[in-house]
This record gives structure tokens, C-alpha cells and sequence, in this order.
């Protein structure tokens, strides 16, 4: 099977397994966050020579496949059978071929279980490239306002108010922006939270970025819960909070820090 181009055609005698062969490749690709034209000509190239491709959700990688008529084998790796699934993923590996490695949407082990398959891949021997895409995380960020040079992530809020409650008052003076996926359901919970713990800290809202539905908020946790009603179910929700003395230096200058620079117009 063709390999990517920055591979070499011999390896190492100390990378091959217990094989006579030299072991495939496996590939962490990254895929779109919602739009399927963002992707990139490495991860469409990737994903049309592998061997199979092992996808969080099948149905979600079949379906941008068939946007960009990619034709594959797909296989899900969870999660009810996912330690059994690595095993014989690493066994296609180590005869040889190779394994992309993809999420639902965005980029592969970001909140997604596939740490699990790549950890094993590097116990093997498997030589593990990233072929690099799209993340809700990043671009969240990218698009907050807020400073992007030091980022707390966290896909996980706790479920219970009061975990969570107590969770956030420990991040009060946290001074790195913070970003988390909250889901759907728990968005106006999470805001009312926010509204007793950070009352005057600026946050911003991303939903459905890249879709057609995409909308963007900004503004401080009591505003935004007047701002945003019912959230469809399906809905994709990151948070981003700046970080801890933000408002003071706004305070200060007596307006918004900017988040671009000056233009030259007056």
C-alpha cells in the first residue's frame, strides 16, 4: 500500500514487532468540526489509501467520505468493544498495513477515546504520524477574544450543580483563559453557575460552529442567559472565560483590551 510521502521505504530493525514484515502506519487524523469541505488534502489523501479507517462514529466518517466520494473501509472502535477492536487493529498494523484514526468530528483523542488505540500503537512499535485538522477547542478560542497564549481545557464539566459549583470557584483566579464543552442540556445551568461565581467575567459562546446554524455570544453569564434560549439537543457547546485580571485591566484603560490590531484608518 502506498505510504505517505514524508515515510521513508525502509525502517529500523528496532521499530519492527515480532513480524518478519515492517508494521503499517497509524494515522490520527483530524476532521471537520461541521463544515465537510474543511479538510485537508493531506487527511482526504490519507484517508483514501489506508487499509480501514477506525472512526469513533462510522456513520458520521461514511457520510464525509461520500462528500468527497472517497470509497474505505470503516470499522468503529467503541465503545462497548473497544479494547477487543484495538487488538485487531493492531494486528492489521503489524502485518503491515496501515490504520487512520478518526473522531466523530475535530481532531482524534481531544475528548474522544482514542487515546486508548494510539497509547497501544506506541506500546507495539507502531509508528503513530498526525495528520493535523480541525478542533472546537481551538477555534473557540481562536474566535473568543480573549488571549489565546496559555489555555486551561476541560471536556468534562461534573454533571452534579454542586461539583461543579465547587469546581469553578477553585478556577476564580485562574488567569489562563479557560475553554469547556458543556453539553446542550446543562448550557443554562452551567450560566446560571458562572452568573453567581464570575458575575462580571467576560464569556463567549460558541454553538454549531462552521454549520449553518453557528451562532457566536459574548458577554457576561447574567447577559448571555437574557441572550440565549432553548438549545437544540444535537447542539456542539464550547465556553470560553477569560482569565483572572482581564476585567481589572479593563477597568483601568476604561474600555475592552483589544483583541486585533489598530487599522490604519482613523
Amino acid at each position: 500500500m502506498a505510504r505517505d510521502g514524508s515515510q521513508p521505504n525502509g525502517r529500523d530493525v528496532g521499530c519492527r514487532t515480532t513480524t518478519s514484515r515492517s508494521p503499517g502506519t497509524l494515522y490520527v487524523v483530524g476532521t471537520p468540526i461541521g463544515h465537510p469541505d474543511d479538510i485537508t488534502i493531506r487527511a482526504l489523501a490519507t484517508l483514501s489509501k489506508v487499509a480501514v479507517i477506525a472512526s469513533e462514529d462510522p456513520r458520521a466518517t461514511q457520510a464525509l467520505l461520500a462528500h468527497h466520494s472517497i470509497t474505505a473501509t470503516v470499522t468503529s472502535y467503541g465503545p462497548f468493544n473497544r479494547h477487543e477492536k484495538v487488538l485487531l487493529l493492531l494486528h492489521r498494523l503489524t502485518q503491515g498495513q496501515d490504520v487512520a484514526l478518526v473522531s466523530e468530528n475535530g481532531t482524534p483523542v481531544i475528548y474522544d477515546p482514542g487515546s486508548l488505540f494510539v497509547a497501544a500503537a506506541h506500546q507495539a512499535g507502531i509508528p503513530v504520524k498526525a495528520i493535523p485538522g480541525p478542533s472546537a477547542m481551538t477555534a473557540s478560542a481562536a474566535i473568543s477574544g480573549f488571549s489565546g497564549d496559555a489555555i486551561i481545557f476541560d471536556g468534562h464539566l461534573p454533571s452534579n450543580n454542586h461539583r461543579l459549583a465547587r469546581y469553578l470557584s477553585r478556577l476564580r483566579k485562574e488567569r489562563r483563559t479557560l475553554v469547556f464543552y458543556v453539553g446542550p442540556r446543562a448550557l443554562i445551568e452551567v450560566l446560571k453557575i458562572l452568573a453567581q461565581i464570575l458575575p462580571t467575567r467576560q464569556i463567549t459562546i460558541a454553538m454549531n460552529l462552521t454549520t449553518c446554524k453557528e451562532t457566536l455570544s459574548r458577554g457576561r453569564p447574567g447577559e448571555l442567559l437574557d441572550q440565549i434560549g432553548p438549545v437544540p439537543k444535537n447542539s456542539t457547546v464550547t465556553v470560553v472565560i477569560e482569565g483572572y485580571g482581564v476585567e481589572s485591566q479593563r477597568k483601568i484603560s476604561g474600555r475592552a483590551p483589544r483583541t486585533t490590531p489598530p487599522s490604519g484608518g482613523g
